[in-house]
């Protein structure tokens, strides 16, 4: 497994836990405050990278690079795609003139970050899987 798709499964795992810990304390707490959006300071272990290069050892070659890029863009792109249809059907649904506080904004960038990482590390162990048999 490369070092790439490894980072991946850890980037889910945590990705996994953070949603896990939101969810049961919003469902414990029936309301959402400041303690519920603390948990998304488990993201920050998404920064922590344990690097041990061997001598001679390429970390990331051409094909991990595409890869990435690859990921990255199919996971903004059904990002996108999925921000316009969910947009569309709420205004049909609310209309327009709904009023949205800081706090929904804000959670609803933390989760929108959290989705655009966990389709990013699905594609890309997806794209690893797929190139191991070809």
């Amino acid at each position: 497994m490369s070092r790439q798709e490894k980072r991946a499964w850890i980037m889910l795992s945590i990705i996994v836990i953070t949603l896990a810990a939101y969810f049961a304390l919003v469902s414990y707490g029936g309301k959402l405050d400041s303690v519920s959006l603390a948990v998304f300071a488990v993201l920050g272990f998404l920064g922590f990278r344990r690097i041990k290069r061997r001598p001679g050892e390429v970390l990331y070659d051409e094909r991990d690079l595409k890869i990435e890029r690859q990921a990255l863009l199919s996971s903004l792109c059904l990002f996108y795609i999925l921000m316009i249809v969910f947009s569309v059907a709420s205004s049909f649904t609310d209309g327009w003139d709904v009023n949205v506080s800081i706090r929904m904004v804000v959670e609803v960038f933390w989760i929108v970050s959290l989705v655009i990482w966990a389709i990013k590390a699905l594609i890309i162990i997806a794209l690893y899987r797929r190139s191991a048999h070809a």
